[in-house]
């Protein structure tokens, strides 16, 4: 009897414990005006992604669109314990990224600080002040004179893709997983023109840069909920050990890139890339850039801008082959630049309009991630920020707010027929009628991506050396629709994008 009385008082406090949680989940907003989409207790309204039956893009598509609360300015969620608020107005996505910065430069990834300091100290990741003289410092290897010099080494990767696409396509179509052919291409790139080494991933596909790289965002459920956890659940993550990449692949990171740096040191050569940037943050500011602070630079460089890079080209090539009209209209640009020029150069790739419209739209339908955080933290001394005259809700210091980028995306108030590729609405004459604010493929403001010039560039090359010479179609292994991967926080095929190319 006693026992049955023991076990009745714990259900009965974890009952009455879920009742409480719900209930002051529901009055917090409620008290302060804000429309609130509830959860189950602890978990909240990430509890489907969290459990694999949603992805994050798919999750924020549904907050955003939630059927009472879609025309609201803010809406109020629970993300595990804390409450988080997600904004849909521009003018209030405006304030917070651009105009009044100051008060949310902090994004609210985290993971341990003892093992992680690769995953914690990246410009990405990096916090405050730190950030700032982070990004001051690196700034210098993305200005337009060493993206020429950059794009020349680009270059030398694309031919080895057109030789290998000559050598390995005859007369007949062949069949590749598009991910994985531009994640050879992007590797390449970013190796040579990042740190001066020649990953040779094109001809040699168990490169150790490739596998690396692949395996940093290749998630099975565990890295899946660690990932997740230091995006999401950053107090946690502190706690659980959580780190951003995997520990085989901060080893190789640490490995690797040391060893590119020290062989630089000796050989006294400079190349004026990412490498002799990081070496000279070290020699002029030694204290503040050492350890793992000079490796998580070079790493998150390396890891972004592979998937970044290798997913909008697979994504284009997708959508090339179900829109031959698009396609042709854009070949057709292309042949008329090859011959214009002669050979690829910055200048063909730059003036190229239509190649830079059919980019854009599929940014604007697959961007890298389905959101943007920050952190309020105001910089007046305040405990809170204000929203007038947008709302009266009021900030308080140190609460995440969520912008969702896919759905803004695919809002048709914004873009018409959202669910259509349709290259020509970022054209010349339309490009002025788009609100800038709801572009948001690589972030806007201080924070923006630091690499978004030399990301356009690498896909850019990438289409036009497929594109030149070969047909994209689909094959029977085509999706017909693209279903977001379900364990990952960005933004993925659940199914491999295989194609057909066919040689012209």
């Amino acid at each position: 009897m006693f026992v049955l009385e023991v076990i009745l008082g714990i259900v009965l406090c974890v009952v009455g414990f879920l009742w409480w949680w719900q209930r002051s989940a529901r009055i917090y907003w409620e008290k302060n005006g804000v429309s609130y989409i509830p959860g189950p207790p602890l978990l909240g309204v990430v509890k489907d992604a969290m459990m694999f039956k949603k992805s994050f893009g798919d999750l924020f598509y549904d907050i955003y669109y939630h059927e009472k609360f879609k025309d609201d300015p803010i809406t109020g969620v629970y993300f595990f314990h804390k409450p988080s608020l997600i904004i849909r107005h521009p003018e209030i996505i405006k304030n917070i990224l651009v105009k009044d910065f100051p008060n949310f430069i902090d994004r609210g990834i985290n993971s341990d600080p003892h093992v992680d300091g690769i995953g914690r100290d990246n410009l990405f990741s990096v916090k405050g002040a730190r950030w700032k003289t982070i990004r001051t410092k690196l700034s210098p290897v993305f200005t337009s004179g060493k993206l020429k010099n950059l794009f020349l080494l680009m270059v030398d990767v694309s031919k080895v893709l057109e030789q290998k696409l000559a050598s390995e396509i005859g007369n007949k179509p062949k069949e590749y997983e598009m991910k994985e052919l531009a994640s050879f291409f992007t590797t390449d790139t970013i190796s040579i023109c990042a740190f001066g080494v020649q990953a040779n991933s094109l001809l040699s596909p168990k490169a150790e840069f490739h596998v690396n790289a692949k395996r940093a965002l290749d998630f099975n459920w565990k890295r899946a909920i660690e990932f997740s956890g230091c995006f999401l659940l950053p107090e946690i993550a502190s706690v659980m050990r959580f780190s951003l990449f995997s520990k085989e692949t901060n080893q190789f990171l640490r490995k690797t890139i040391n060893y590119v740096m020290e062989e630089r040191i000796k050989s006294g050569v400079k190349r004026n890339d990412l490498i002799d940037t990081l070496i000279t943050m070290k020699e002029t500011d030694g204290d503040l850039f050492k350890g793992d602070t000079l490796v998580a630079q070079a790493a998150v460089f390396l890891i972004a801008g592979y998937e970044t890079s290798s997913s909008a080209i697979s994504f284009t090539l997708f959508e090339l082959a179900r829109h031959p009209e698009v396609q042709e209209k854009l070949r057709k640009e292309i042949k008329e630049y090859a011959e214009k020029y002669g050979t690829v150069q910055y200048e063909t790739i730059n003036e190229m309009e239509y190649l830079h419209c059919v980019v854009q739209e599929t940014l604007r339908m697959y961007p890298a991630l389905p959101f943007l955080d920050r952190i309020c933290v105001p910089a007046n001394g305040m405990e809170s920020y204000s929203l007038e005259p947008y709302h009266k809700f009021e900030i308080p210091k140190g609460m995440p707010v969520y912008i969702p980028i896919l759905p803004i995306h695919r809002n048709p108030k914004y873009f018409p027929k959202p669910e259509q590729f349709i290259p020509e609405r970022f054209s010349p004459e339309n490009r002025d009628s788009i609100d800038q604010y709801s572009y948001l493929a690589f972030g806007l403001g201080p924070r923006n991506c630091i690499g978004s010039r030399f990301g356009y560039f690498q896909v850019k090359l990438g289409l036009f050396s497929i594109l030149r010479d070969y047909k994209v179609e689909v094959c029977e292994k085509t999706p017909t629709k693209i279903v977001f991967d379900k364990k990952s926080l960005v933004i993925h095929s659940d199914k491999p994008l295989y194609m057909n190319l066919t040689r012209i």
